[in-house]
């Protein structure tokens, strides 16, 4: 990261020149001084680091370090109202950095006529993702011949959406449009808390659900989604960094699977700790309310509810690293 306009675009903040290789950016000497760190390589080019350009590089490596919070029964979920939400950026910051940490945010009193969910959207500069089945939103009613669970008035389970793609979309937002009827309560559940406990009590059966993949589908008459992939996802530093959760699309192991048994016996662990009451919120939606979910992390589903009116809810997907991109400029963590 040399500064110097042979190396970089300066004003777009790019690099402009390509490490192929190590001979020529091998070290020859470093000088260093009050104001300046001078480093020659063996190539012969010289480049000078002032002292707040390193500054300025440590906190670009150091961007987005942020530990998200953990959260059981005890949580107390973060609500907002939309209006201020979309008017007070002060509010929609501190929503925001809650979002962030727990992956969970109600949003009350969304308008439910017109566009109302891509205006909510577009007002946040939040692209929407597009489903599997060329919609931006998907409305989910009660039908005669359901589709699947979410078209019958049954309580559906904590679950994860859409774990048929090899990266589903990490961000979901359901928007309650129509509520005639009783019944439907909100669950929610961190699922990375439920894994957390689960590498702690028992390391072995959280490693098989990180490195034994499965496949998941979802499917209709002319539309395929199918993906192999492990329930656990870690990243470089061993965290926790994604999960898919969805035992109503899940599909058998093969048989071959040396660690068949192993898994199973994971797999029934977990979700005894994912239906465990302790670990979920509960809450009431009303006509124009919404939750957010970080969809690689919180569990969503619902209580039963009464047949003979209306219910209609709106699910759309985005991806959250768009979320946590608006959260660096509010918060003006940019490097």
């Amino acid at each position: 990261h040399c500064p110097c306009e042979e190396c970089a675009l300066i004003d777009i903040g790019e690099r402009r020149v390509l490490v192929a290789g190590p001979s020529d950016w091998d070290l020859a000497s470093v000088e260093q001084g009050q104001e300046n760190t001078v480093v020659t390589w063996r190539s012969g080019h010289v480049s000078t680091y002032p002292a707040d350009f390193v500054q300025l590089m440590q906190r670009k490596a150091n961007r987005r370090r942020w530990e998200p919070q953990l959260w059981d029964t005890s949580h107390v979920v973060a609500e907002v109202r939309h209006d201020d939400l979309m008017s007070d950026a002060e509010v929609r910051r501190r929503a925001l950095l809650d979002y962030r940490a727990h992956g969970l945010l109600v949003v009350r009193g969304v308008p439910t006529s017109g566009v109302p969910t891509e205006d909510f959207f577009d007002a946040l500069r939040i692209p929407i993702w597009e489903g599997p089945f060329g919609l931006r939103s998907i409305d989910t009613r009660v039908q005669a011949v359901a589709y699947n669970v979410a078209e019958t008035a049954e309580a559906l389970p904590p679950h994860t959406d859409l774990a048929g793609y090899e990266w589903p979309p990490s961000g979901q937002m359901l928007h309650l449009l129509v509520n005639d009827t009783t019944g439907g309560e909100s669950i929610a559940v961190d699922g990375w808390q439920a894994l957390h406990s689960l590498r702690t009590d028992e390391p072995e059966m959280f490693d098989v659900l990180v490195d034994v993949p499965v496949a998941h589908r979802l499917f209709s008459e002319n539309r395929e989604t199918f993906a192999r992939a492990p329930l656990v996802r870690l990243d470089t530093e061993g965290a926790v960094s994604g999960f898919r959760f969805s035992n109503q699309t899940i599909q058998p192991l093969p048989l071959d699977e040396p660690r068949l048994a192993e898994w199973h016996l994971a797999y029934a662990e977990l979700t005894r700790r994912l239906l465990d009451p302790q670990q979920a919120v509960s809450f009431k939606l009303e006509e124009g309310d919404a939750y957010l979910t970080h969809a690689h992390r919180v569990l969503h589903g619902r209580t039963a509810f009464a047949t003979g009116g209306d219910r209609c809810i709106r699910d759309v997907y985005f991806e959250f690293d768009n979320v946590l991109a608006l959260v660096d400029q509010l918060t003006g963590e940019l490097f």
